[in-house]
């Protein structure tokens, strides 16, 4: 009986170890979370096609376009990161973090002011009205979070001391039958060192895989960017010649190809022929629905896009459109 407490007290020592570990890193957590509150604020979209205004609408509300009007006009060290939620039937619920309520409440407000003007300015041909239903109030408090953050640190130092605690009662259970140069336990440890490794040259593996993937989002958000920049054969400044005192009658011209065009493309299309081949080429569905997702903040309301993607519509979804 004393052997067998004895046995007790000493495999359970790593797990109340690893219990006080979790729980004092949960705290030192707990510490080093600022304190964040959240205010939210509810507005109605109205309008014809309102399926198809809303989530325009939200992509307009958590654009980078109304942040950084919110931050200049209040003065923020850097933007703010709005969210809005799509609650149905045309309703928007946006919300903001900051480090007090009165000042989560400010900005919230803030954003939907902005969020107002710009939906009057960019919808205007199309009649679309956005009205605030619910004023900007604070919510809750989202940081810190102490109950779970001493939950996930205490739970993860409980598992780490019995892990521990079942290595030393292995340790110990095990019997000394292999002796110093035998070669099954030298072939044993080879075994247990080569799926170590492999284990080790798969997680590499992996994290050069996400970081490849980062930056290939990185690249083609910066083609969109590029593409966006690159004005339209319409938008094009035609240079104006300097007044010559008397002109000679200049020949007739030659009527010539290079007449602005509308892009002949509408994303509605596109979403189309993905959807109906995009099963078929499993290997390109991610990068095409990517695209879709960067071009859709560049359509008008009705699915059209700028001429200027016309050449990455071809490069992209060259096998879609061919």
């Amino acid at each position: 009986m004393g052997a067998s407490l004895e046995r007790i007290a000493r495999l359970g020592w790593p797990i109340l170890a690893g219990a006080l570990v979790g729980l004092a890193a949960g705290a030192v957590w707990t510490l080093a979370q600022p304190v964040r509150h959240r205010a939210e604020a509810q507005v109605f979209v109205r309008g014809a096609l309102v399926n198809r205004v809303v989530p325009a609408v939200k992509a307009l509300a958590e654009s980078s376009l109304l942040e950084q009007n919110v931050g200049q006009t209040l003065h923020l060290s850097h933007p703010p990161d709005v969210t809005a939620e799509d609650e149905g039937g045309g309703v928007l619920t946006l919300g903001v973090e900051a480090g007090s309520r009165e000042r989560a409440r400010q900005i919230d407000a803030q954003a939907v002011i902005v969020l107002i003007n710009l939906v009057s300015e960019r919808f205007r041909a199309t009649r679309v009205v956005v009205t605030q239903v619910d004023p900007a109030h604070a919510t809750a408090q989202t940081s810190p979070t102490p109950g779970r953050n001493l939950l996930i640190a205490g739970l993860s130092g409980l598992v780490a001391g019995l892990a521990a605690a079942a290595v030393l009662a292995r340790r110990r259970t095990l019997p000394m039958v292999a002796a110093p140069g035998d070669p099954a336990l030298e072939r044993r440890m080879k075994q247990r060192i080569d799926a170590v490794t492999k284990r080790e040259r798969a997680l590499a593996r992996r994290a050069g895989e996400l970081a490849k993937r980062e930056k290939e989002l990185e690249r083609r958000e910066e083609q969109l960017a590029a593409a966006a920049a690159r004005p339209s054969p319409s938008e094009r400044a035609v240079p104006i010649a300097p007044a010559q005192p008397e002109p000679e009658p200049a020949p007739t011209p030659v009527p010539t190809n290079d007449v602005p065009r509308p892009s002949r493309w509408k994303l509605d299309e596109l979403e189309r022929r993905v959807r109906a081949r995009g099963e078929a080429q499993p290997e390109r569905l991610e990068e095409w629905n990517t695209y879709l997702f960067f071009l859709r903040n560049h359509a008008d309301i009705d699915g059209n896009l700028p001429s200027q993607f016309d050449a990455l519509i071809g490069d992209v979804f060259a096998d879609l459109i061919r």
